[in-house]
């Protein structure tokens, strides 16, 4: 009788290789889990923002006028627009206009696009700037409106789009013509923390400078300032080469001809003291001489040199000197410092044309 083989014996030999690879396996399963679960969490969980909110800013002058350097200020109005990612973030309710005196804001104009917020506002305000004018009529500004972020720079940045950014082409204003135009980035820090305890070393804040170029267009007022200044130069010259080269005139008579040339200079002194005082009512600078004060003082020079040139001539006379050679050398040294002053007037109007 054949006996069939028995299987039930396989499986017991078998038995501890079986085991030996199943704890292998649940050991290594064991160390595992534990180091990949914690990454797998972490990857779950979306990342959330970080760093500053950006929203970037625009801008569109649709109008300058009341533009005054003498009392240091202009008036514009303009649109600024901003786009943010969230409404929370757009920061033009809350702008400050750091050199504005009123600044009228209209209301929000706020639509939402491509899941970002467009935010449109107008506004219309005297501002305060700092005027260079000592280089008139030939002076060139670059005027700005600043506006300050509502946030400290830890939590908010501007980003600028000059690309967007435009000025009204119609844009006359009287006297001036526009030459440059453009938005810039930049930072100001106050050493103050504003009651924020979580700052240190004060508070720094993101600003944007909306920049202006300008350049003078009225040439007129200066010829009209300084036209008195030449006639009295032309005319001390003219009392110069008056001649009065007849022997049969006595000392006296000479004499008495230098005395009116120094009364024809003072008067060429007061008008030109005169004019001064009238072109400081129309151009005031606080910075130093302008073109037109350093024309003045050279015309005063001119005059003061021909006053001072007339008294010798007197001196020179009544001692018995020749009339007719102290009037060879005024006619010389009338000649000589025309010469001069045309030649220091334009060396100035020069220096302030190409500065």
């Amino acid at each position: 009788m054949t006996t069939e083989p028995r299987h039930e014996g396989t499986l017991p030999r078998s038995s501890p290789v079986t085991a030996l690879v199943l704890l292998v396996l649940g050991t290594a399963c064991a160390l595992w889990l534990p180091a990949a679960g914690p990454a797998s969490a972490t990857t779950a969980v979306p990342p959330g923002r970080t760093g500053p909110v950006r929203c970037e800013l625009s801008a569109y002058v649709s109008d300058l006028y009341d533009i005054d350097p003498a009392k240091g200020r202009f008036s514009a109005r303009l649109w600024l627009w901003t786009i943010c990612p969230d409404k929370s973030a757009d920061p033009l309710p809350k702008v400050s206009y750091a050199n504005a005196d009123d600044p009228n804001a209209s209301e929000p104009n706020i639509i939402e696009q491509d899941g970002q917020v467009l935010d449109q506002v107008r506004v219309q305000s005297s501002f305060r700037q700092r005027w260079d004018v000592r280089n008139f009529p030939f002076d060139r500004h670059r005027i700005e409106i600043v506006l300050t972020a509502p946030e400290d720079t830890n939590h908010f940045r501007f980003t600028v789009n000059n690309a967007d950014a435009q000025t009204n082409p119609d844009i006359r204003p009287q006297g001036w013509h526009l030459t440059g135009f453009r938005l810039v980035s930049a930072v100001k820090h106050y050493t103050t923390t504003y009651g924020d305890h979580s700052l240190k070393n004060g508070s720094t804040y993101d600003q944007v400078h909306i920049r202006i170029d300008l350049e003078r267009s009225a040439p007129t007022v200066f010829w009209k300032l300084t036209i008195p200044l030449y006639l009295a130069v032309l005319i001390a010259v003219s009392t110069f080469l008056v001649s009065s080269h007849r022997e049969e005139l006595e000392t006296t008579a000479r004499l008495e001809g230098i005395h009116n040339r120094l009364g024809v200079l003072g008067g060429g002194l007061f008008v030109v003291v005169l004019n001064m005082q009238q072109a400081n009512d129309v151009i005031t600078s606080s910075t130093g001489l302008t073109l037109i004060d350093r024309l003045h003082l050279t015309t005063l020079a001119f005059l003061l040199l021909a006053v001072a040139g007339t008294v010798l001539a007197w001196s020179w006379t009544s001692r018995g000197g020749s009339p007719t050679r102290a009037e060879h050398m005024g006619h010389r040294g009338a000649w000589c410092g025309l010469a001069a002053y045309v030649v220091a007037c334009g060396a100035l109007v020069l220096q302030a044309a190409w500065r």
